[in-house]
């Protein structure tokens, strides 16, 4: 498999900057989510590393050996798109073969990893078959297999999921992972959806317009997101930001004074306090802190829990309760509090973590 290494990788045109000067290290073997709004660059990183498009400036180093003016068929690299991109008239099986045909594979060796591959991928009863009379999830393991039957170094599914329904979705993503782990490859996958990349890889890289904003993982951009647009990006539902002033061990929140402990917490000015919904929670009665007092305005059933918006003195807020029945109607009081160490503050000149830095109800 292969170790991928970019180095200050551009890629423009003209005035147009798609991908502004990023640096990845992906390890030989890993499972890495490129995730991003769209428009971001994702999708021509992965298309550089595909031998698509060619770098402006910067290096790509697959195992340590340069790769800018390797040509596309000779770098042992396996993609999946978006539309699938099958061969309308050719089987299944002819599909799977045909990445073998540039690598003068002998025809019963070739048929014969091909019929391997489908049975991987658990469509070895459908080889006779064209496209045509395929579902959406078969069509996506045909392409799956015709990526993976000539052993890549690299492995790059562009959005592979996007076009499958809900529930085709989860299974899939539970497959493509065994496939992954079962084969070791270095797999590289595009996706807008969060819950794609925090299911499925061993890191994600979170870009913004063309730059990387955070690398680590899933756990990482959950609980210590190092700028207000991962914050924002990771959870669903997404995180409160609310506009405040640190002021010494105070967060100033309109007329509201919240306690901001820790390292930093001396900083002053303009601060944004992220609270995702699910760490807020209502205060016990008797509880020695007072918590916030809030009105229901909104209810909204999400399956297994329900979304309630709130007014309160520090603004509207966004909370969760494991219910599937809504127990609060609009105009119900009561009070709110959440836990220090789930509370995030950012600077907002720079909108990057203040790490440490913790409020308290």
């Amino acid at each position: 498999m292969a170790r991928v290494d970019l180095q200050n990788v551009t890629k423009d045109w003209g005035t147009a900057v798609a991908v502004d000067d990023i640096s990845l290290d992906l390890k030989d073997g890993e499972f890495v989510a490129v995730l991003g709004p769209s428009g971001c660059g994702k999708s021509t990183t992965l298309f550089m590393l595909a031998g698509i498009y060619a770098p402006s400036s910067g290096d790509i180093r697959f195992d340590g050996a340069r790769v800018n003016d390797v040509e596309a068929r000779d770098r042992n690299v396996g993609i999946v798109f978006q539309s699938y991109a099958l061969y309308p008239n050719m089987t299944v099986l002819q599909n799977i073969l045909f990445p073998l045909r540039f690598k003068k594979v002998p025809r019963t060796d070739a048929e014969r990893e091909a019929r391997e591959i489908a049975r991987l991928v658990q469509i070895e009863n459908l080889l006779d078959r064209r496209p045509g009379q395929l579902s959406g999830g078969q069509q996506q393991r045909v392409a799956l297999a015709r990526a993976l039957v000539k052993k890549p170094n690299l492995l790059l599914l562009d959005e592979p999921l996007s076009n499958l329904d809900a529930t085709l979705r989860l299974s899939m993503r539970a497959e493509i992972r065994r496939i992954q782990r079962e084969l070791g490859v270095t797999t590289i996958l595009v996706t807008h959806d969060q819950i794609e990349a925090t299911t499925m890889a061993d890191r994600i890289i979170c870009m913004n317009a063309g730059r990387v904003e955070q690398i680590g993982t899933p756990t990482d951009l959950y609980r210590a997101p190092e700028t207000t647009f991962v914050a924002a990006f990771i959870g669903s539902p997404p995180i409160n930001l609310i506009d405040a002033r640190l002021a010494g061990d105070t967060l100033e929140i309109g007329d509201k004074r919240l306690r901001a402990t820790g390292a930093g917490a001396d900083h002053g000015g303009p601060v944004k306090l992220g609270l995702r919904p699910e760490h807020i929670r209502e205060a016990e009665a008797g509880s020695a802190t007072a918590g916030l007092a809030a009105t229901i305005t909104a209810s909204e059933p999400m399956g297994r829990e329900t979304l309630y918006t709130a007014d309160t003195p520090i603004g509207s807020l966004h909370f969760l309760e494991a219910t599937s029945m809504p127990r609060l109607a609009p105009g119900a009081k009561l009070s709110l509090t959440f836990d220090g160490d789930d509370s995030l503050v950012f600077d907002a000149a720079t909108t990057r973590l203040m790490h440490g830095v913790c409020a308290h109800v």
